[in-house]
C-alpha cells in the first residue's frame, strides 16, 4: 500500500471516531490541538542557572525548590534575579522558589553568592504571598546600596502587599511592608532619595486611598509620609500610573484607571510640602476639576504636545452629539494643569478604533464636527450647520486600509496617503472646495494635525 493511501485511510479512521456512539463530546479541534497545559513547558536554565539551582537544592533539601516562582510583570521576569546587591562588583542571584512546606506563604526568596569556588546559599528568607507581582531595585532608605522592593499576591485576597527590603552584611532584612493595587517608585517629596506611591482599588463602590511612604530623616526610618489621601473617585483598577511635570514644573502623578462598568476618570497627585501630605491637583478651594476627565474613552494622560508637560483629557461631545445617548464622538481637550488650575487646552478628536488622533486647530472648536460611516469607518469632517443630519459643508475625510486590503481604485485617485504604521495605510482626502478660509487646510498641515495614537 502506497504512503498517500495509508494516510488516507488514517486520517478517515480518525474522522470515524466522531461519529461513534459516546463521542459526543470530542471535536476535531479538540483531538488535533493540545491542551493549553501541555504547551507550556519551563523555560530551559543556562549553565549558570542550573549551579545556582544546584546550590539553592543543597541549601534547602532536594525536592523543596523544584518549582521556581516568576514575577509577573516589571524588569525582571525570572525566576533567577541577577544584581549586585552590595555594591562589591558581582552580581549576587535572588532565586524565588516555592516551598510546599510553608502552608501559609510558599514562595521564598534565596540569595546566592559565587565568590569565585561556586555558587553558595547566604540566606532563605520567607516570601510574604503565593505569587510575585513584581521586583525593583530602587533607593529609599539611604543606606547606601539597594533596596529590594518585591510585590506580593496572595490567593484570593483582592490587595497586593509589597516588601521594601535592604540586603546588608549578607544579610536581607525587611524595613517597610503595606498594601496595594498599584504602585510607582518616584520622587514627589523632593529629598534625596525614591518615594513609594502605593494606590489601592476596590471592586466594590467604596473610597480608596492614596499612600506615599518615603525616608523619614527624624526617625530614620520608611514610612507613611503624612495622611493617607482618600482619593476621589473609587477606581476598581488602573490603566496607567506615570511621573510627570504640571505646568509650574511640579512633579505631579498621573494616575488614569476605571471607576465603574465603562467609565474611566483621571486623578493627579502631588505632594504639598507645606502640609507635608499628598493631595490632588484636580481640586481647587472654587474648582473641582475630577468629574471633567469622567470618560468612556480609554485614554491616558500624555504629553500631548512634547513640550516636557504631562497633559490630562477631558472630554466634550462634538457639536450635533450634546444629548447623544450611543456612539457620540468627543473632542478631548488635553488640559495643562499648574496652580490655578486648566491652564492651556489642546483639543483633539480621537479615533481609537483606527488608532489615530486629529488636533483642532482654534477656529474648529465649536464649529467643525466628525460623523462616521458605517461600513468604511471612515471620518468626515464637517462645518456644523446645527444639524448632524444637514451637514453640507465638508472639510476633510480620513480613511484607514491594511496594505494586505484591496484598494478602492476612486480611492487611489483622490485620497492621499500620509502616515503608516505596520500594515496600516492612513489616507486623507480635502475638497477643492470650502466655504470660509478659517476652516481651510493644506495637506502639509494635516500632517502636522496628525498623530498615531
Amino acid at each position: 500500500m502506497s504512503i498517500c493511501k495509508r494516510g488516507l485511510l488514517a486520517l478517515l479512521g480518525v474522522l470515524c471516531l466522531f461519529s461513534l456512539p459516546g463521542c459526543g463530546d470530542i471535536s476535531l479541534e479538540s483531538f488535533l490541538q493540545p491542551g493549553i497545559d501541555e504547551l507550556l513547558h519551563p523555560p530551559k536554565l543556562t549553565q549558570e542557572q542550573k549551579e545556582i539551582s544546584s546550590a539553592l537544592e543543597a541549601a534547602v533539601g532536594a525536592g523543596r525548590a523544584e518549582k521556581l516562582k516568576y514575577p509577573r510583570r516589571g524588569e525582571y521576569l525570572s525566576a533567577f534575579v541577577m544584581y549586585d546587591l552590595d555594591g562589591d562588583g558581582a552580581e549576587e542571584a535572588l532565586v524565588f522558589y516555592d516551598d510546599p512546606n510553608n502552608i501559609e506563604y510558599q514562595t521564598q526568596i534565596c540569595i546566592l553568592d559565587n565568590d569565585g569556588s561556586g555558587w553558595k546559599a547566604l540566606q532563605t528568607y520567607p516570601g510574604n504571598g503565593t505569587a510575585v507581582d513584581q521586583i525593583q531595585f530602587v533607593d529609599i532608605s539611604g543606606q547606601g546600596g539597594c533596596d529590594i522592593l518585591i510585590g506580593w499576591e496572595r490567593t484570593n485576597q483582592e490587595l497586593k502587599t509589597v516588601n521594601l527590603y535592604h540586603f546588608q552584611n549578607r544579610q536581607m532584612k525587611s524595613l517597610f511592608s503595606n498594601t496595594y493595587s498599584e504602585l510607582l517608585v518616584t520622587r514627589l517629596t523632593g529629598g534625596r532619595h525614591d518615594d513609594l506611591l502605593l494606590l489601592e482599588a476596590s471592586s466594590q463602590a467604596k473610597p480608596v486611598d492614596a499612600k506615599l511612604a518615603s525616608l523619614l530623616p527624624e526617625e530614620n526610618v520608611v514610612d507613611i509620609v503624612g495622611e493617607e489621601y482618600r482619593m476621589t473617585n473609587a477606581f476598581t483598577s488602573y490603566q496607567e500610573v506615570k511621573y510627570g511635570l504640571l505646568a509650574d514644573r511640579t512633579p505631579a502623578v498621573f494616575i488614569d484607571g476605571s471607576i465603574s462598568g465603562n467609565l474611566y476618570c483621571t486623578d493627579v497627585l502631588y505632594f504639598d510640602r507645606e502640609q507635608g501630605k499628598l493631595t490632588s491637583r484636580l481640586i481647587y478651594d472654587v474648582d473641582d476639576y475630577s468629574e471633567s476627565t469622567i470618560r468612556t474613552m480609554a485614554l491616558t494622560c500624555q504629553d500631548i504636545d512634547k513640550d516636557g508637560i504631562m497633559d490630562v483629557p477631558m472630554p466634550e461631545p462634538l457639536p450635533g452629539y450634546e444629548n447623544a445617548q450611543e456612539e457620540a464622538l468627543y473632542l478631548v481637550n488635553y488640559n495643562c494643569l499648574d496652580h490655578n488650575g486648566i491652564s492651556r487646552v489642546v483639543p483633539v478628536a480621537v479615533n481609537l478604533a483606527a488608532g489615530y488622533m486629529v488636533r483642532f486647530p482654534m477656529s474648529w472648536r465649536d464649529k467643525v464636527t466628525i460623523t462616521q460611516e458605517d461600513k468604511s469607518g471612515e471620518w468626515r469632517f464637517w462645518i456644523y450647520n446645527g444639524s448632524l443630519s444637514q451637514l453640507r459643508e465638508e472639510l476633510l475625510r480620513i480613511k484607514v486600509y491594511s496594505s494586505k486590503d484591496y484598494h478602492d481604485k476612486f480611492d487611489a485617485d483622490t485620497y492621499r496617503i500620509i502616515r503608516t504604521k505596520g500594515n496600516l495605510e492612513y489616507y486623507a482626502y480635502i475638497p477643492p472646495e470650502t466655504a470660509g478660509e478659517e476652516f481651510v487646510i493644506t495637506y502639509a498641515q494635516l500632517e502636522e494635525m496628525f498623530l498615531l495614537t
